[in-house]
């Protein structure tokens, strides 16, 4: 599985699973997409085959169920992480370590195409 940080995950996370041997991108380590709507990221991580690891479940919720009813436009999963689940500085380590655990979970790239897991 290939993963799209969304844009409130640090872009330290992406480097470290890439240095693991993992396909991360972030949106918050390019400038250029930092201004794309949550409709576009589904949009550009659904055409790069990524799953999309965000928090903003208000926004992304929809968007899935969009994308999974039939004649939806389908996903490669979605990775929901708790409001409650901190992320700082300080919790890059965690977080890495808890995605690393999805990525060995869902190894294939289509493993969770239409899915949903949570951190």
């Amino acid at each position: 599985m290939k993963l799209l940080l969304d844009e409130m995950f640090s872009p330290a996370i992406a480097r470290e699973l890439r240095s693991r041997g993992h396909d991360v991108e972030s949106v918050s380590g390019r400038s250029d997409w930092q201004a794309l709507s949550d409709a576009e990221v589904m949009e550009f991580a659904r055409r790069e085959r990524r799953a999309i690891v965000t928090n903003n479940l208000r926004d992304f919720r929809p968007l899935h169920h969009e994308a999974i009813v039939p004649g939806g436009s389908g996903h490669f999963g979605m990775v929901f992480v708790p409001g409650s689940y901190r992320r700082t500085k300080a919790d890059i380590g965690r977080i890495v370590t808890a995605l690393e655990r999805k990525l060995d979970d869902y190894g294939g790239d289509e493993d969770l195409v239409g899915g949903e897991t949570w951190l």
